[in-house]
């Protein structure tokens, strides 16, 4: 795919960062609070920006800490009206080309079992399903956990 796409490394003093935040409050129907924000840990969780013809249309947040050899994807996401033209595919190639340059041999995540979209994407991305958790969510749903071998 010939794309226009720019991945970005960002953290919180970015001036993309407050597009995360609304992209996170506009896209989720369970955002982070800016408080949850407020506590991300810069040393070992990486947010990736992704730019499309000079707007930021999503990101992703990793928790990456030092000598452990999985990345924990712990947010992922692209705006509503840019899917479906395989940029989510192109955006998450490109992430998975950084947590590799860190060293890290797997990706986990746990995705809400109701959301068929996301757990069909990671499949296609070659996740495999490890378990079910029950009451992972705070609004009491259940957790799929899923592992990407590198």
């Amino acid at each position: 795919m010939n794309t226009s796409g720019n991945l970005l490394k960002l953290n919180s003093s970015d001036d993309e960062f407050s597009l995360v935040v609304k992209l996170d409050t506009d896209q989720f129907p369970y955002p982070w609070s800016p408080e949850g924000w407020s506590t991300v840990n810069w040393s070992c969780h990486s947010l990736f920006g992704f730019k499309w013809q000079d707007s930021l249309v999503g990101y992703a947040l990793f928790l990456m800490i030092p000598g452990n050899d999985s990345a924990h994807l712990l947010k992922i996401c692209i705006d509503k009206s840019f899917r479906g033209q395989g940029l989510s595919a192109f955006f998450w190639e490109e992430c998975l080309s950084e947590v590799k340059c860190f060293g890290f041999l797997s990706v986990y995540l746990e995705v809400e079992v109701n959301n068929r979209q996301a757990i069909r994407f990671y499949e296609k991305m070659s996740f495999k399903s490890i378990r079910q958790i029950k009451g992972y969510y705070s609004n009491g749903a259940d957790a799929l956990t899923m592992l990407l071998t590198l």
